[in-house]
């Protein structure tokens, strides 16, 4: 199945938080429809995971509802496991991960999942989506001009405030962060459209 390129988009802005190691988003019936993991995972084995997943009784009343959550805790990692719409959203990550971004993150990235118009429930239609917010658009621009290069950048907003002023502090920080570690011509670029973002 080819995945949709809001799929694609969301996974891969999810690639990006420090810590994950990769995500996929399988539907009731088992079928990966998207996956964003480093080719040293075997694909067949990410396909045998979802199913024996959707197979589990516990597992469809656990995670029953539109809100649905859970979270596997081992040594050296954690997966956590979202429901989008009709299908899930499941991200492995290192124990390492900072677990208030990740959640921030896996909150945005369900939303961007969500298949535009669709019911979340029988009974209440799907309520409008809320702005984005400016730390959440500093982020979308920080990963797309960075790229691979955005995970440092990433944590310095996440440490951030919510006050105008702390997102100008962060927005500085990581342009002098592009500045010494990629270039000045980046810098200018990422700190222009993040002072316009600001309205600074």
């Amino acid at each position: 199945m080819t995945p949709a390129p809001h799929q694609d988009l969301a996974l891969q802005q999810l690639a990006a938080v420090p810590g994950v190691v990769g995500s996929l988003v399988f539907d009731e019936h088992g079928d990966v429809v998207a996956s964003a993991f480093p080719p040293v995972f075997d694909p067949a084995g990410l396909r045998a995971l979802a199913r024996g997943l959707c197979a589990d009784g516990y597992y469809q009343e656990w995670m029953a509802g539109e809100n649905g959550a859970l979270e596997l805790r081992y040594a050296d990692g954690h997966v956590l496991v979202r429901t989008v719409d009709h299908s899930w959203l499941l991200v492995l990550s290192t124990a390492q991960a900072n677990p208030q971004l990740l959640s921030m993150s896996l909150t945005q990235v369900v939303r961007r999942l969500r298949v535009p118009g669709a019911p979340t429930s029988a009974a209440a239609p799907p309520a409008a989506a809320p702005e984005p917010a400016p730390l959440e658009l500093l982020r979308e621009i920080v990963t797309a001009e960075l790229g691979a290069h955005a995970p440092q950048a990433l944590e310095l907003l996440a440490k951030a405030g919510s006050k105008p002023r702390d997102l100008v502090r962060a927005a500085e920080e990581v342009e002098k962060l592009t500045r010494l570690f990629i270039s000045r011509k980046k810098a200018d670029e990422i700190g222009r459209r993040m002072r316009e973002l600001l309205g600074d």
